[in-house]
């Protein structure tokens, strides 16, 4: 992540894909919904702790590593959809060769 809307944007898309209401994170980790939606929107530039909290309660971690390995871990991951068809024709093509 080079910048904060990039941050943000991966926090909001993890928020999306788990349904996760503001009002539950802010029960489940203490933040205020300001806070919360202001680090979402990327309009605050939160602190370390506030990053680590969100970022937990949306199951993903705050990692540092060196910039040579984070150019090649850079591409996204495969979509869910992608990933499933993917796994489909791997099967349809293991019971083509029986």
């Amino acid at each position: 992540m080079k910048t904060l809307s990039e941050l943000s944007a991966i926090l909001r898309q993890a928020k999306d894909r788990l349904a996760l209401p503001v009002i539950t994170m802010t029960r489940n980790s203490g933040l205020t919904a300001v806070t919360i939606r202001g680090v979402l929107a990327g309009k605050n530039d939160p602190r370390l702790s506030t990053l680590m909290t969100i970022a937990d309660q949306l199951g993903l971690e705050v990692m540092l590593l060196p910039k040579a390995m984070a150019s090649s871990i850079a591409a996204q991951p495969p979509a869910e959809e992608e990933v499933q068809s993917l796994v489909a024709a791997a099967l349809a093509q293991k019971r083509k060769d029986r």
